[in-house]
């Protein structure tokens, strides 16, 4: 209670809040002391005060923003999947039926920004080149635990940092991603760092080990046997990252709302599925 306590004070002392959306404080309380359950110790107050400054302005800003707020129907989709198994493309979809903002590659270019390093850019949105470049990066950190060289990765002056500060950087830029509202959130640990967050439906697009290789084989121009290896590793790293971050099995149901078979449910279908959950779960 004592780190969100500050930021809450904030908000209900805000004379232009309490002129505009008086009704959305007590939301933004229960949202708080709930964030205070579910995050991790090594989140600070700061964090909350950032969060309720950025739940101001949005709210002072954005009319929808404060309609969606204040009616308690500020959701969330997160998107975990399996290279192969066209879980961006469904992803994407869906975000485009529900009118939301797709965060995939923002949550790296973030996570940088909080830890003080170039920003990571990838000018080609493809899960193909992004995903293994992106478990390169957490890779660092399962052979080392105590410090991650972003010097190495982004040829620049030798920065080093710890597992802990990672971990840290990257849950808080979850967090503010999900805050923000009307979000679909790609991979990242988001289903785990947000296992309870309101109003959120946490989904796994697989498909057969076969079936993807395949796909990765011919989005990729590799061989098959290439595309077998390449993909048992991804595989291993993502579950490794899984458990390091929040303890979990990413192959197992615990952390989802629903699992989709992309071999067996077209993107299309998976998509309307996907949809048709968040609406009976979420915003009814």
């Amino acid at each position: 209670m004592e780190r969100v306590q500050e930021a809450i004070e904030m908000l209900y002392e805000d004379e232009s809040l309490a002129l505009c959306c008086e009704e959305a404080l007590p939301v933004i309380e229960e949202l708080f002391l709930r964030l205070d359950r579910i995050l991790p110790d090594f989140i600070d107050e700061e964090f909350f005060l950032e969060l309720a400054d950025s739940i101001r302005i949005n709210l002072l800003s954005n009319p929808e923003y404060k309609r969606r707020f204040t009616e308690e129907k500020m959701g969330v989709i997160t998107v975990t999947y399996e290279l192969g198994s066209m879980g961006l493309e469904v992803a994407k979809k869906v975000a485009e039926r529900l009118g939301y903002r797709l965060v995939f590659t923002e949550v790296l270019q973030e996570v940088a920004k909080r830890l003080g390093v170039p920003e990571w850019k990838i000018e080609d949105f493809n899960e193909f080149k992004y995903v293994p470049s992106k478990l390169s990066l957490f890779d660092l950190f399962q052979l080392d635990k105590d410090l991650i060289d972003f010097g190495a990765i982004f040829g620049t002056k030798k920065k080093e940092i710890t597992f802990e500060e990672f971990r840290e950087a990257l849950v808080k830029a979850v967090t503010a991603f999900a805050v923000s509202n009307n979000v679909v959130i790609v991979g990242h640990g988001a289903a785990c760092i947000l296992q309870e967050y309101p109003n959120s439906l946490h989904v796994k697009v697989e498909a057969p080990f076969a079936d993807r290789v395949k796909t990765y084989a011919e989005k990729t121009g590799k061989s098959l046997d290439e595309a077998e290896k390449e993909l048992r590793k991804v595989d291993e790293k993502e579950v490794m990252f899984y458990k390091d971050i929040c303890g979990e099995d990413v192959r197992g149901i615990n952390l989802f709302h629903m699992k989709v078979n992309t071999s067996k449910v077209p993107v299309e279908a998976a998509t309307e599925l996907v949809v048709n959950g968040f609406k009976l779960l979420v915003e009814e």
